[in-house]
Order: structure tokens, then sequence, then C-alpha cells
């Protein structure tokens, strides 16, 4: 008790004596106010903070969608989400709604609730189809689905469908409108956990007879990859969020022991012997996904993120 009002006292000091601060910059100054004291990880305290404060981060940040359109993304897309692979069910899908009204948040960039929950919640419905070309899939089914027409004009219905096609966009190919860049930089992991669970989900169905060891090994040189500082990803918006991840990752990268020993840890993976196929991964991650279960679900996605 003495901590979460202590916590929710630093909280709204920093909150009313920066008005112009979204909720993510308040995070990160109760952070750097309290870390020394409390000696745990930004994730650990970010989760404390707002819970000592009562705040519930995707109805902070969706409170002005419209209630319908939430009620149907909800009820008739969410649970396709059950079709794709674990890398990219519905824990992933709210934590992008959460990403790009952060974002949007934190760079005031003032663009349309409606617009960007329905950019979020569409962006990688069908993947299970082809992973290659699900953008274009992701796009096709929104503009096919008769409820969505209801919600936008044709106008904004192409803004929608332009973002989700450009998601996946590259260097060489960027996207076309400022929600194109916003939908591409949300999609972005900001989590080394994350990055672990979500990749080995994948892993399990793309290359299952992988060994374990040779599958670190392999994952290891991705990441690098990846997370090059030579060749970044594509963030258009690279907020303390990124930047911290993006900063403690490049460090894991360079310390294979310690990167393989945590990403083991984080996945339960109970021998480096085994196949892929042969373990479970972070179970919990992927559980009670069906929609009656989308509350919990919800809950998991706010303390996992």
């Amino acid at each position: 008790m003495k901590i979460n009002n202590e916590l929710k006292l630093i909280f709204e000091e920093t909150k009313n004596n920066n008005p112009n601060m979204s909720l993510d910059e308040i995070l990160y100054a109760v952070y750097n106010k309290i870390k020394k004291q409390y000696n745990k990880s930004f994730d650990v305290l970010r989760n404390m903070i707002l819970e000592a404060n009562n705040i519930d981060e995707l109805e902070y940040y969706t409170k002005n969608v419209n209630p319908n359109l939430k009620e149907y993304i909800e009820k008739n897309i969410f649970p396709e989400y059950e079709k794709n692979d674990g890398g990219h069910n519905i824990a992933h899908i709210l934590e992008v709604i959460r990403r790009i009204f952060a974002i949007n948040d934190t760079f005031k960039l003032g663009l349309d609730d409606n617009i960007m929950y329905a950019i979020a919640s569409c962006h990688d419905w069908g993947k299970y189809e082809n992973h290659e070309t699900h953008h274009l899939i992701a796009a096709r089914n929104f503009m096919n689905d008769e409820g969505m027409k209801k919600f936008f004009n044709d106008d904004e219905r192409q803004i929608i469908k332009e973002a989700i096609e450009d998601h996946r966009s590259s260097r060489e190919d960027e996207p076309r409108s400022i929600y194109g860049k916003l939908i591409s930089s949300a999609d972005r992991n900001t989590r080394i956990e994350i990055v672990f669970i979500r990749s080995f989900f994948v892993a399990k169905e793309r290359m299952p007879e992988e060994n374990i060891e040779d599958y670190l090994d392999f994952t290891i040189k991705r990441l690098t990859k990846r997370y090059d500082e030579k060749n970044p990803e594509n963030m258009f918006f690279e907020d303390e969020t990124y930047k911290v991840f993006i900063h403690d990752m490049r460090e894991l990268l360079k310390k294979e022991d310690e990167f393989k020993t945590r990403y083991c840890e984080v996945n339960n993976i109970t021998s480096r012997e085994h196949k892929v196929k042969d373990e479970l991964g972070a179970i919990i991650y992927t559980e009670n996904n069906q929609q009656n279960n989308f509350k919990k679900v919800k809950k998991l996605s706010s303390t996992i993120f």
C-alpha cells in the first residue's frame, strides 16, 4: 500500500507538472525518478506505476474510439487471429493497438482514433493464408468486409487499406501516408521478451525440426542482422520506448551465452538438445484467446508487454 501511494503521488505530480506529456513519456519520467530506489527493470516498474494509478492502457488510449466499431471488431475480426501463428495472435494485435495510440499521443500527430483502431486491428488479418503477401490479404479482407463499410466512407477506407498494405514497408518502399508510417512503427517490437516469444512460435510453424541449439545460433545471427546499427529497421517515429529497446537488444546480442540463457528462460525451453517442435514455448502468451475470453487476453497483454 505504501509503495502504491508513493507511485501514485509521483505519477500525479509528474503529470500535473508536464501537461503536454503523453502517458508513455510520463511513465519514463516517473521511472527515471524511482529506478535507483527500486532497482527494477522499466517493464516491471511500468506495470507497477500503471497498477498503482488504476490505468488500463488499452482503455486509456482507445476511450474515444466509436464503441460500436470496437464491439464489431472484437466480435467479428479478433477471432480470426486464432488462425494465425502464435507470433501474430490477438496478444500481438492488442499491443500494436496500444502502440499506435501511444506513438500518436507522444508525437502529437492528432490522427483519427477510429481509423487508427481499424488499421491496427486489421493489419495481420489473414496472415495464416500467406506470410509473404499477408499485408495484401489483410487489406483485401478489410475492403471486402461489409460490416466495416458502415463505419467509414470511401476516402477513409482507402486510407486504411493503403496503411495496412504499407505496414511491412522497407527503406526502399516508404508508406504512402502518415497512417502507413504510424502502423509500420507501431508494429515494431519494443520488448526483448516478446521478440523471443513471437520468434519461437513462428519457428514452431516454419522450422519445427530444427535442433534448439542450432536454432539459437540462427536466431542470434538473424536478430543481429535485423537490429544492426548500420542497417536499422524502418522506424519512422522513434520514441523513448523504442530507443531503450533497441539499445538493450543490441547489447544483449553481443553476449551470446546470456542471450541463449535468457531466450530459453523466456520460452520455458527444457533442453537445448530437443527439436523446436518438442518445446511448448511460453504457453501463457497464446492460451485463452477465444472471443469469450477477450477480457482475459486484454489483461494478459497489458502484463506481458
